[in-house]
């Protein structure tokens, strides 16, 4: 009798398997309901990225047309990062260390399908830039990414305006 008098407390510690099945049971029921909005992430990250890349063209056509000098946004489509430059005194090109001129790598499932930019042809790997001249000119630009789950998006770059038009999908100006 002794022997399970001092053992009776620990039958009684911890979980039954009803208990936990009960626990895992609920938490199934609540991933079968979170999961399928986790997929729209993807597009989300599409999205943002059009939208600060659209952000960077507004910021580029402002900056020359103050500063009267040529600036450059640079894409590399290997690595997927974009950044800002600009022609110094020297007549030479150097990285913009405002905050809003940094390097910028697209998020982890979005990529650079290509770049097409008229006058100079489609682009689909190695380092580019797009223009922006003090006179308010810049290189008409098409942007085209993509994200991980075959989503497609474009940014389309207008010449004088600086107005960069978005579209959730692959555009070829041809078309347009």
């Amino acid at each position: 009798m002794q022997w399970r008098s001092t053992f009776l407390p620990f039958r009684y510690k911890g979980f039954t398997l009803l208990e936990l099945s009960m626990v895992i049971l609920i938490l199934g029921i609540l991933l079968a309901f979170t999961i399928p909005r986790l997929g729209h992430l993807t597009e989300y990250n599409l999205n943002v990225s059009c939208r600060r890349l659209s952000g960077a063209v507004k910021y580029l056509f402002h900056q020359s047309t103050v500063h009267r000098t040529i600036y450059r946004l640079n894409y590399d489509l290997k690595a997927n990062e974009y950044w800002i430059t600009y022609r110094d005194e020297n007549l030479e090109f150097v990285r913009d260390a405002s905050v809003l001129a940094r390097k910028v790598k697209l998020p982890k499932n979005v990529s650079f399908d290509d770049v097409v930019i008229m006058g100079k042809g489609k682009f689909t790997e190695g380092q580019i830039q797009t223009h922006f001249f003090p006179k308010g000119w810049l290189d008409e630009t098409l942007i085209h990414l993509k994200d991980s789950k075959g989503r497609q998006a474009s940014i389309h770059i207008l010449p004088l305006s600086a107005r960069a038009k978005i579209y959730n999908r692959y555009v070829d100006l041809e078309i347009e």
